[in-house]
């Protein structure tokens, strides 16, 4: 082999031991005059770096403290609302959207805002600013702003109604949204979960009352009694009525009620009112004064009581007529006065036996087989005060026998003696229902 190409064989190893050299020690010869020279004389490193971004975020709080409920002696709400911005500063927007019903409700409410440095700035007694925004819960116009990085905003936000609005929209009730959103350029965009908050118009007004309460017939046992409408800014709903003070009917829809269940001759004092759909209800109606017929029906069964038992009688014939404690299941105590000056008291539980008056000596009332030539079966029904029955019989019609309780006591027989002004002798006569 010849010199020159042992020399092009040897020239890649000296390459290659050279660049290993360059890894660790440079000479660097600046000028032809050799004056200057530079050396690194530390391994050589990849260079790195980081950038960390920021987030786009937007958030609210306090809006549900608009939760308001409006009367007459508060009209007007006041409350903060801090709006709070994330790590990048942010264009933010916030909009109050509504559902109402009635649906003009929404455009009745003023809603007024300005910005507070704090929230204790706003308060019921804050003074308008004078760059306020005014807007209603229907106008869905933003309020718009921008926000620093990590900075807040603090809005003051008064709801308010007039007394005539609240008085056209009482019942009513209107749903507010708040929407926000915070965005950097077109891209960068932030959301916050929309709230709802209710604010309501509760009814206050009373209706009127009902007029012309009048009783359009009357019978021995029953009144139906009609009235004119009353009336009320929302609308009535119910009328109750009132017999001597105590409630009859339930919740009436109509405005006419038939009354049943009454006592024979006996005057009752009506009275209505009505009642509107958020429970207002009226002052009640000039009373009316109703009397039922003083004569019983033959074709109706009434209880008969003396004082607070009713009469019962035997199934048996010659079984003593006694009182017990009233029962509207038991047949036994229903009774049907059969004519008007002398009628046979007849039993419905055992059909054909009719009130016998003792014979000389036996005291006691009893059933017996009704007989129309019977005279101690003849008695007669005198009205001697309001719904007060007494009942009488022979066999002297100038000094009368009459019926009596000797005792207010479940189980004792029924008896007659001389008429006189007794409460024993007294009974009603209540017509059964059904």
């Amino acid at each position: 082999m010849t010199r020159s190409r042992h020399q092009a064989a040897a020239r890649p190893r000296r390459q290659r031991r050279t660049a290993a050299l360059l890894g660790t020690v440079l000479f660097l010869v600046l000028a032809a005059s050799g004056a200057a020279h530079a050396a690194w004389t530390t391994a050589a490193s990849t260079a790195t770096g980081s950038v960390t971004s920021g987030k786009v975020s937007i958030a609210q709080s306090d809006y549900d403290q608009l939760k308001f409920d409006y009367t007459t002696g508060s009209s007007t709400t006041t409350k903060p609302i801090t709006i709070t911005n994330g790590s990048v500063p942010a264009a933010y927007a916030l909009t109050f959207s509504a559902v109402a019903s009635p649906a003009a409700l929404a455009g009745a409410v003023t809603v007024t805002t300005w910005p507070v440095t704090a929230a204790a700035n706003c308060t019921a007694s804050t003074t308008l600013p004078g760059n306020q925004t005014v807007v209603t819960w229907a106008s869905a116009t933003p309020l718009t702003g921008s926000l620093a990085a990590n900075g807040f905003v603090v809005l003051c936000v008064r709801t308010a109604m007039s007394s005539t609005t609240m008085s056209t929209y009482a019942g009513g009730q209107v749903a507010v949204r708040l929407d926000l959103s915070a965005a950097v350029g077109t891209n960068w965009k932030a959301q916050a979960e929309s709230v709802t908050v209710t604010q309501t118009v509760p009814d206050v007004s009373r209706p009127t009352s009902p007029t012309n309460l009048t009783a359009t017939s009357t019978t021995d046992a029953a009144a139906t009694l009609t009235w004119t409408a009353a009336s009320d800014n929302v609308g009535v709903a119910i009328y109750r009525l009132y017999r001597d003070g105590e409630r009859v009917g339930g919740d009436l829809a109509g405005r006419t009620y038939t009354d049943t269940g009454l006592n024979v001759g006996t005057t009752y004092v009506y009275t209505v009112d009505a009642v509107d759909a958020a429970g207002n209800f009226s002052d009640q109606s000039t009373p009316a004064s109703v009397t039922t017929s003083p004569t019983p029906s033959a074709t109706t069964w009434y209880r008969v009581k003396s004082g607070t038992l009713c009469v019962t009688g035997s199934t048996r014939t010659n079984g003593a007529v006694t009182v017990e404690a009233c029962d509207e299941t038991k047949a036994t105590q229903l009774w049907k006065y059969e004519g008007t000056n002398s009628a046979f008291i007849s039993s419905k539980d055992a059909p054909g036996l009719v009130w016998q008056r003792p014979t000389p000596g036996f005291k006691t009332i009893v059933v017996a087989v009704g007989d129309a030539t019977e005279p101690g079966q003849q008695w007669s029904g005198d009205l001697v005060g309001n719904g007060v029955y007494r009942f009488t019989i022979g066999p002297n019609k100038n000094k009368p026998d009459c019926a009596y309780v000797p005792a207010n006591t479940a189980g004792t027989a029924l008896k007659v003696q001389p008429c006189a002004a007794a409460a024993s002798q007294q009974f009603t006569l209540t017509a059964a229902n059904g």
